[in-house]
């Protein structure tokens, strides 16, 4: 290195210059070019649900010679042809780690499991694309691989096998991916397709490592050799390194609780030492990752705990940086002619409709509807990065010219880009529906069908919403209850309120007394005998997990781990879920169940109001914990849109529970003991006392509110209230006096004097004066208030309240309180 090279920019050194000796400023220049840009392309297309690939292909496409490239000086400034091996060689080290993961992904339990249909559809899948790829390769065998590749050309043979694999190749990550983001790994056309996918391939990799090996071969018996040395190491994978490697992991403990250090550097030299021997031996080294991939203990938390090592560095440096390079290497500019855009859009219109063909008729002989058949061809024909692997891959090999390179790596692009909008278009959510309700025999086919979301079940009870019941009816249906959670915080607060819908009657004055209201209490705390014990009806709470799909692949993994009963990371070994269930062991009359989704954050307002439609619930409940002012940017950027999706989109009630003390309430209860049986009568949910501060206005909301609590919350002897109104109508009056009178003791009513001129000054007083204790809370009606008591309460001095708050989705009475320094939690009840 020269003096002036060694003092940097100060000495002259300009970093745009390619230096082999001192390769990196360059190198990092091109790899935060390529990443920004990748990354910026990429925003846009996901609101499309395309993938990543296609952001990074496009990325090197208009990097390349195509577009930036008519750039005076850009590609030899930025790309030299000097500095193109540098960067070759990083990508291909990353490639053979994210073959890793591929292989680590692969599930061949899948496959045996559904071994006809899986079998069945991949080998239809492959077979006619691979056909009509052949035939399609005679022509551009003639027409461009003998006229542009002077240096020794392939033969026809290894060139129609090339292009037959290019053609029947399925990207198996890109697939599993759609299929979460759309839901459908749980469906009939999701067990098909993945299984599918796998089998494909699997074939397709033995394949394209067979031609490359051929290609690579100076003679047949080279080419023998190459082939059998492959089988050999294939063998001894299996037979020999699987069994001491799963040996030696669960030695160390990796397969419970994750790989320790000393299993991530035996997993590295696994891979790298695979790569090396499937590189010398004339096979590519991305081989040898994903056969490293597939030796590799597949126990979920031990290939999770792998993948979540590795898989940033793999997908946000390296993967962008080989498919941009890829992009580089396409030239739109060599389409330049009717012929070569003739055979391009050939290509396209085969390798679609192959794969649609075969994948549709497979899936319909072995039992699916047309339409679900058409859906697993649409989706047997993604492409994505496997494809542009394999292109890669024959480029470098020699077998296909640059000009036949550009004309796939197009088709690659149309052909992923369709997948999703296809798939929508064809099975969407109404359809999955209507196809669940017709297996189950709910529905006859026939039957018009027009809102699906509302059809019930034929064994539900439930009386229609419409239909007029007596409040003093009985015994009433079980409350079906819907719990939202998306925060371990969220766990501990929501169990204390749920169990104020359990009631406890079943205890006797002697055992416990009901509580009884402060302005009413003595000393010694007497029951009224006369007051009325509420006997609530069984509640029924299934809880409802909800993790973000990130674009991670263990994020992936865990998704699909879901569907594996034997896995740690499944339903029932959830630990939060665990908990939850659990609870319900301590509580009278009621069935809590819990089940765990793993989907695009954006989706979960829809996806919770498609569940309770599922379950006929007659309430959703969201937990919103805020435990501190770092919680703040959360709130505002995930829970606001999560409860207004849910406002719009669910049929139900929905009861917010801002947690600010729930969970402090059970822990000073169990502070009060130092046992363990304290500990689950708190969490258990008996015990503590609750005083509510109810402002009550006669609006829509308030009336449901009021209908709540009678019917349910004072079932539990624990609960006091004081009621806060103004002037209303009679109906709402004579409700309030006809529940205040059955709990007199618990009940205070208070009236706003006609003088008040500010109404929401007047509730923030009251309660901070009601609200004393972390198990106190206040129960709102979402509906705004309106009229007289809006116009009274314009002249709050409270700050107002603008748009972008954390908490205007629950009202403006829960803004103006919260603002106002209120302690205690608060329950906003919007009636459907």
């Amino acid at each position: 290195m020269t003096t002036s090279n060694q003092a940097g920019v100060f000495g002259g050194l300009n970093p745009t210059v390619y230096n082999p000796s001192n390769p990196l400023p360059l190198f990092i220049i091109q790899l935060v070019i390529i990443v920004v840009i990748c990354r910026l392309l990429h925003y846009p297309l996901s609101l499309l649900r395309q993938p990543r690939v296609i952001a990074e292909v496009i990325g090197g496409v208009l990097l390349g010679p195509s577009v930036m490239g008519h750039i005076p000086n850009f590609n030899s400034t930025i790309f030299p042809p000097a500095s193109m091996p540098m960067i070759t060689l990083v990508a291909n080290f990353g490639l053979v780690f994210f073959l890793f993961l591929v292989g680590l992904e692969v599930d061949i339990s899948l496959v045996l499991n559904n071994l006809r249909t899986a079998g069945s559809v991949a080998l239809a899948g492959m077979a006619l694309p691979f056909g009509l790829g052949v035939a399609v390769s005679y022509g551009l065998y003639h027409t461009y691989h003998v006229a542009e590749n002077m240096i020794d050309p392939v033969s026809f043979g290894l060139y129609a096998l090339f292009i037959g694999v290019a053609m029947a190749i399925t990207a198996f990550p890109v697939l599993a991916r759609i299929l979460t983001e759309l839901k459908l790994l749980s469906t009939n056309v999701g067990t098909v397709v993945l299984s599918a996918g796998v089998s494909n391939d699997i074939v397709g990799w033995v394949l394209l490592a067979l031609t490359v090996a051929l290609v690579n071969a100076s003679s047949g018996i080279v080419a023998l050799w190459v082939v059998l040395v492959s089988c050999g190491w294939i063998l001894f994978l299996l037979f020999i390194v699987k069994p001491i490697f799963r040996y030696v992991a669960r030695r160390s403990g990796s397969l419970d609780t994750g790989p320790t250090q000393f299993m991530m550097i035996l997993t590295f030299i696994v891979v790298l030492v695979s790569a090396f021997f499937t590189s010398i031996i004339g096979v590519h080294p991305i081989f040898g990752g994903f056969l490293a991939g597939i030796v590799v203990p597949h126990d979920r938390v031990f290939a999770v705990g792998v993948t979540e090592k590795i898989e940033d560095i793999i997908s946000l440096l390296f993967l962008p940086l080989y498919f941009a390079l890829s992009g580089l290497q396409t030239n739109l500019g060599l389409l330049d002619n009717g012929t070569t855009w003739a055979y391009t859009i050939a290509i396209i219109v085969i390798a679609m409709a192959t794969k649609v063909t075969g994948g549709t008729l497979a899936a319909k002989v072995n039992g699916l509807l047309w339409r679900e058949s058409l859906t697993v061809g649409t989706l047997m024909s993604c492409k994505g990065l496997v494809e542009l692997i394999v292109l890669n891959v024959g480029l470098q090999a020699g077998i296909l010219s640059q000009r036949v390179f550009t004309m796939f790596v197009v088709m690659a692009l149309v052909c992923t880009f369709l997948t999703t909008p296809l798939t929508t278009l064809l099975y969407p959510p109404w359809y999955q529906k209507k196809v669940a309700l017709w297996r189950r025999g709910d529905i006859n086919w026939n039957d018009p069908f027009v809102d699906v979301p509302n059809v019930p079940h034929r064994a539900d009870t439930r009386r229609p919403s419409s239909e007029t019941v007596r409040e003093d009816a009985a015994p009433r249906a079980p409350l079906k209850v819907l719990v939202m959670l998306t925060r371990l915080e969220s766990i501990a607060g929501i169990t204390v309120f749920l169990r104020l819908l359990m009631p406890n009657t079943r205890y006797t004055s002697s055992e416990q007394a009901q509580a009884i209201h402060p302005s009413r209490r003595s000393d010694s705390e007497k029951v009224d005998s006369m007051s009325i014990a509420h006997q609530s009806d069984a509640v029924m709470i299934h809880g409802l997990k909800l993790e973000e799909l990130t674009d991670r692949t263990s994020a992936l993994m865990r998704a699909t781990s879901i569907e594996d009963e034997d896995s740690p990371l499944s339903l029932r070994k959830d630990p939060i879920l665990q908990s939850f269930v659990s609870v319900g062991k301590f509580w009278d009359r009621s069935r809590i169940t819990g089940a765990k989704a793993i989907i695009p954050d954006h989706e979960f307002a829809e996806y919770t109001a498609s569940k309770a439609a599922d379950l006929n619930s007659d309430m959703v409940v969201v937990p919103w914990t805020v435990t501190n002012a770092a919680d703040n940017d959360f709130l505002t950027s995930k829970m606001v849109r999560i409860v207004k999706g849910l406002y719009e989109s669910v049929t139900c009630d929905i009861v917010v529970a801002l947690d600010r003390g729930f969970e402090d309430a059970a822990v000073e209860h169990v502070n009060e003991g130092n046992n363990a049986a304290n500990w689950m009568f708190a969490r258990g949910g008996r015990g503590e006392r609750h005083h509510i501060l109810f402002p009550f206005f006669g609006t829509k909301d308030d009336l449901e509110a009021l209908k709540f609590l009678k019917e349910r919350v004072f079932g539990n002897k624990d609960v006091t209230a004081t009621i806060v109104h103004g002037s209303i109508d009679t109906d709402s009056h004579d409700r309030l006096l006809s529940f205040s009178s059955a709990y007199s003791e618990r009940i205070v009513l208070e009236s706003i004097d006609s003088d008040v001129t500010d109404v929401s000054q007047y509730l923030l007083a009251k309660a901070k004066q009601e609200i004393r204790s972390s198990s106190d809370f206040i129960v709102l009606g979402h509906e705004p208030i309106g009229g007289a008591w809006t116009q009274s309460s314009s002249s709050s001095s409270l700050p107002v309240v603008v748009e972008s708050t954390p908490l205007n989705v629950l009202g403006d009475l829960a803004d103006r309180l919260v603002a106002g320094g209120v302690l205690g939690s608060i329950i906003v009840y919007r009636a459907k």
